[in-house]
């Protein structure tokens, strides 16, 4: 078992342990006299677009003149505009060139909104309390215990149901007598569920200044038209009390979308309150006195869920007849829900930081993502604060990305399906994007995106919303999907179709020149701005790099489908004339070494334009320049970097784990890791207490790729392992559909055993001179090599192999104990 344990309390969500069940999660903080379970779910989002005060949408031949013809030169993100070639509509120029739209500087949302919160108010007069707080991931449950010197114990134990969205707590309180505490007509402990009125902005940012000095909305920039949620309501149906908020009305939910939260207790009085419902719905549930033990339940649903609002009201009537059984019930069901999803793979480091950042990442992963739920933008659900910085949406360089990056390695593929949910928002504007701002087909992806069906281009102005290359990377991760499990079925029906729209954008967006060379223009990469110089938007790095993967895995997919042969042609034609990077020789892709860069998704490459000078090499010496160290952005101020580049590091050899490399990444992690088993993307001290962020969830990316690497098409045994830290991995997950287990020891691999999935041939680089391979019934199963240390054999649809430095003749399966 892997226990996060916290000793003291926990002021804020964000740095509260963690339940959920993907779609439902909750975060659990406390004040000087509550527990407080905050719940959140990820498709709780304010989901207005206004878009009356922006500009129309750029149109990208707009942008191709005012780069090559009048040279615009502006900031990324704002700020003094000029046309250094001059230009006839200053005022079209001005409003394009501002970074981001009013619609995202001056309104909050679009943005997810936090659901409400369950407290546990303890004995209020009580001093010297003393808590521990502990999660035990395998059984997925949260135990806290409260003493205090004059004998009393209060002890809580919750947990969320894996399919119902129902949130349970028991408690129990211990060496209470009468005369303990001060006179009061209350139990000594009850508890309150309640939804606040939503903030006014303006009240927000200016408390969230005074607390953290950051400036997420000043006033003068706060759009007068800006309103807050309706006020939550409280009513009663069916004899239970609920507590719901409404929505505005929007495109995605024409008649508004709700939640609701329903309660119930053992043997508790439910007492609305009746007081300014103005500021918050609440009810109270107060325990009878002599009651020393019971329990809380609470659903939470919302429109979007099968059955709609409704759902909570049944999920408490199961409740009514015999609750200790079904309560019973639904914990045997959680138990047994983490134990399946824990049996998909495991790790066991001779580190107990490495490890246990594995399991507590998974974790969290676990209660917030779910393939058919709306997965969480920048932010974890049940730690959003009111706003978020940057709506927290969806960023498609990289941010969205990063925490799914190892999920089919760690081989839970249904979790990392949810950023398909989330690409399927994107993929709905892209169309109307490309079609009528690009004069294209396919889809064409914003850097910027929300969990809505947006009617209009949500960024459309420069710099930030004309970038070519997210359209390539945010579809890698369909790639990668059927790498890892080589499907067929969801290749044809999911994947190709996602591969073959952002194929036929860059087809149409290529421009044949003078040279016979295909041509990207304009685009800046990064988040850069403009300089005036129209070469620095002309075949970008960063964006040709994407062109050509995206090319490249669309011709493969539709050649493996057997579909498509005239749109093979054109993308071949289109990969095959593809101008050079930045003004490059053209990439001959003949020649085997180029061939062996195309398996490896640009953004994990060593050249690629974002990757930081001394991993490419042009730095100095890890030996005289180690990183990260301070003065960087990641040791610095900045983790959300930092799965990236240690992706680029460890998967292209520069990261060397004897020569220091290895005690640089745990230092680092120990730095960033927040006591409930979080890793930070930006400091508190920058960007104040605003939420658990997701991006660093992508740090389990990397730690697995140090264990094992496929990208190439070929597994690799602990490429990037320390020779004196012992290891072993259960079925983690390789491309070819293959599950890995393997043992290290001493600096030598000790076991490896190979479940084939789909009988796909394996290639595996032997971690011995000489190796033999034998199946389940312990036979020799022949073997080629290949040039180097790479050992070929043929396998069967569910086959289980073994491989040994010496002939092992017994039976071999390859199960996860």
């Amino acid at each position: 078992m892997h226990y996060t344990q916290i000793e003291e309390r926990t002021l804020y969500p964000e740095d509260g342990l963690m339940l959920g069940n993907g779609d439902l999660s909750v975060s659990v903080y406390q004040t000087a006299d509550r527990i407080i379970w905050r719940f959140g779910k990820g498709d709780v989002w304010d989901r207005r677009l206004d878009l009356s005060d922006n500009p129309r949408p750029a149109h990208i031949e707009e942008v191709a003149r005012g780069i090559r013809d009048e040279r615009w030169a502006c900031p990324p993100y704002g700020g003094p505009v000029e046309a250094l070639s001059g230009t006839d509509n200053p005022e079209r120029m001005r409003e394009l060139c501002q970074g981001s739209p009013p619609s995202y500087k001056r309104r909050p949302y679009p943005c997810p909104k936090p659901v409400g919160e369950l407290s546990l108010h303890l004995p209020p007069d009580l001093q010297g309390m003393r808590i521990t707080q502990r999660l035990c991931i395998e059984e997925a449950t949260v135990t806290i215990t409260c003493s205090w010197p004059v004998g009393v114990t209060v002890t809580t134990t919750c947990f969320v149901h894996p399919v119902r969205n129902v949130f349970v707590v028991h408690w129990r309180m211990e060496g209470w007598v009468e005369g303990i505490g001060f006179h009061s007509d209350l139990p000594p402990m009850r508890f309150s569920l309640y939804r606040w009125a939503d903030p006014a902005l303006e009240d927000f940012a200016a408390r969230a200044y005074g607390e953290s000095h950051h400036h997420m909305y000043s006033k003068p920039s706060i759009h007068p038209s800006v309103t807050p949620l309706p006020t939550p309501g409280l009513r009663e149906q069916d004899g239970a009390w609920i507590i719901e908020q409404a929505f505005h009305p929007e495109p995605t939910f024409p008649n508004g979308f709700r939640y609701w939260m329903v309660a119930a207790a053992s043997a508790a009085e439910v007492e609305p309150v009746a007081y300014n419902r103005k500021v918050a719905a609440r009810i109270f549930l107060n325990p009878p006195l002599p009651a020393r033990d019971g329990w809380v339940a609470v659903a939470v649903n919302t429109t979007r869920d099968a059955g709609g609002v409704d759902t909570a009201l049944a999920t408490m009537s199961a409740l009514r007849d015999d609750a200790e059984s079904v309560l019973a019930q639904w914990e045997v069901e959680n138990r047994e829900a983490a134990s399946e999803f824990w049996k998909r793979s495991s790790v066991t480091l001779g580190d107990a930081l490495l490890e246990n950042l594995w399991y507590e990442t998974l974790h969290a992963r676990r209660c917030a993502y779910r393939q058919d739920a709306i997965p969480p933008g920048l932010f974890l659900p049940s730690s959003v604060p009111d706003y978020q910085h940057w709506h927290g949406d969806y960023h498609t360089n990289y941010n969205i990305q990063s925490p799914f990056w190892g999920d089919f390695a760690a081989n839970q593929v249904e979790m990392g399906e949810s950023y398909f949910v989330a690409m399927d928002f994107f993929r709905q504007i892209g169309r109307k994007i490309a079609r009528d701002y690009y004069n294209c087909r396919g889809v064409f992806y914003q850097l910027a995106g929300f969990p809505i069906v947006a009617e209009d281009d949500p960024l459309g102005v420069v710099p930030m919303g004309r970038m070519a290359y997210m359209t390539g990377w945010a579809t890698h991760m369909y790639w990668w999907r059927w790498r890892h499990t080589m499907d067929i079925d969801w290749l044809r029906e999911v994947g190709y179709p996602a591969l073959r729209e952002s194929a036929l954008f860059y087809a149409d967006f290529l421009q044949e020149w003078h040279d016979g060379l295909f041509h990207l223009f304009p685009s800046n990469q990064f988040e850069d701005g403009f300089t005036g110089d129209p070469q620095h938007y002309t075949d970008r790095q960063e964006n040709m790099q994407h062109v050509r993967y995206s090319l490249w895995v669309a011709i493969q997919a539709a050649e493996i489908l057997s579909e498509d042969a005239d749109l093979v042609a054109l993308w071949r034609d289109r990969l095959t004339r593809c101008a050079g990077d930045d003004g490059g020789e053209p990439v001959n892709l003949d020649d085997p070494t180029q061939t062996y860069r195309m398996q490896c998704a640009p953004e994990f490459r060593a050249d690629y334009a974002f990757t930081p000078r001394l991993l490419r090499g042009q730095g100095r010496s890890p030996e005289e320049d180690p990183w990260p160290a301070p003065g960087d952005d990641e040791y610095d101020w900045y983790f959300g970097h930092a799965p990236l580049f240690y992706m680029q590091y460890v998967r292209l050899g520069g990261y060397q784990a004897d020569r220091g490399d290895f005690d640089r990444f745990r230092r680092l992690i120990a730095r960033w890791r927040h006591g409930n088993g979080l890793i930070w993307a930006m400091t508190v001290g920058a960007y104040g207490h605003c939420g658990g962020w997701t991006e660093s969830l992508g740090v389990c990316a990397p730690l697995q790729e140090m264990l094992l690497q496929s990208w190439d098409g070929s597994i690799r045994l602990f490429p990037a392992w320390p020779k004196h830290v012992e290891a072993r991995f259960t079925t983690l997950r390789a491309e070819g559909a293959f599950l890995v287990s393997a043992a290290w020891k001493q600096g030598t691999v000790q076991s490896v055993q190979i479940t084939s999935e789909r009988g796909t041939p394996c290639r595996l680089h032997t971690p011995w001179p000489e190796i033999v391979i034998t199946d389940a019934e312990g036979n020799i199963v022949p073997t080629t090599r290949e040039e180097g240390d790479i050992v070929c054999f043929e396998t069967q649809p569910g086959g289980d192999y073994e491989g040994s430095p010496t002939l092992k003749r017994i039976p071999i399966t390859n199960q996860v104990a």
